[in-house]
C-alpha cells in the first residue's frame, strides 16, 4: 500500500509544482477563475489543474472536497491520470469517505486506457475487498464502460 500511496503523493506533488510554475505570479483565486471558464466549457486538463490547485493548497486554502469534486468531473471525462488519481482519493479518503469499490473502480477504468500505475494500485485494493465488493466493483466497471461507449462520459453511482 505504502508504493501505492507514495506514486499518488508524488504525481499530485509534481503536478502542484507544475501548476505552481504555470500560475506565475496569479494569486490562486484569479487562476481558478481562469481554469474554471475553460473546465466549464469542457477542458478536462483545466478540471485537474483545479483539482490539484485545490488538493495542494498552493495560493489559496487547501480543501480535499473541492479537489475531489473537480477531479470527479475529469475522471467522468476520461482522463486517465484523474481515473488513478481519484482512485487514489478514494482509496485514503480524500475528501471523501474510504471506498474500496470506487477506488478499485476508477484504478481499473484508468488502468484499461493504459494507465500502467492503476493496474498495480488496483491489485492492492483488491487483495483487501471482500467478494460482495469485487462483484459490486466490476459491474460498476461495466456500467461505466457502457455509459462512456454511449455518451462518452463515465458517469459515477454509489456504491452499495
Amino acid at each position: 500500500m505504502r508504493l501505492s500511496v507514495s506514486k499518488i503523493v508524488t504525481s499530485i506533488v509534481i503536478a502542484v509544482l507544475a501548476v505552481t510554475v504555470l500560475s506565475g505570479c496569479e494569486s490562486g483565486e484569479e487562476t481558478i477563475a481562469k481554469l474554471v471558464v475553460k473546465a466549464e466549457k469542457g477542458d478536462v486538463n483545466a478540471m485537474v489543474k483545479i483539482a490539484e490547485l485545490y488538493c495542494g493548497g498552493v495560493n489559496l486554502e487547501q480543501d480535499d472536497q473541492v479537489c475531489g469534486i473537480w477531479m470527479r468531473r475529469a475522471a467522468e471525462s476520461g482522463h486517465m491520470r484523474a481515473q488513478y488519481m481519484l482512485g487514489g482519493m478514494y482509496e485514503l479518503g480524500l475528501g471523501m469517505r474510504t471506498d474500496p469499490v470506487q477506488a478499485y473502480r476508477w484504478y481499473s477504468i484508468s488502468f484499461e486506457q493504459g494507465y500502467q500505475m492503476s493496474g498495480t494500485a488496483a491489485k492492492k485494493v483488491e487483495a483487501n475487498m471482500v467478494a460482495s465488493q469485487l462483484a459490486r466493483a466490476k459491474e460498476l466497471i461495466k456500467e461505466s464502460n457502457e455509459a462512456k461507449a454511449a455518451t462518452g462520459r463515465y458517469f459515477v453511482a454509489d456504491s452499495k
